[in-house]
């Protein structure tokens, strides 16, 4: 499972971060059997209704767990998903 720290941003470069971040997790995916999901670190209080409607879309399976500080949004990779 790969991490991607994305804690420094706020919108709209969040967005824009996880997107970009996603495809190049998707692209690495497809050129190795490597993981199967992504792990994108987010603050606790920040903005993810464009992400989660854009994973949603696109038929992706998610998972949002809370820590102290920080949400991990935890996405599969598999393929077929875009």
């Amino acid at each position: 499972m790969g991490k991607c720290d994305l804690t420094q941003y706020q919108c709209p470069q969040l967005f824009v971060q996880f997107k970009y971040q996603l495809k190049l997790a998707l692209k690495t995916n497809e050129q190795k059997d490597g993981d199967d999901s992504i792990t994108f670190l987010i603050l606790e209080d920040s903005d993810i209704n464009d992400m989660e409607r854009y994973l949603q879309l696109y038929q992706f399976e998610y998972e949002i767990k809370t820590n102290l500080n920080n949400k991990a949004l935890v996405i599969s990779l598999v393929k077929g998903n875009v």
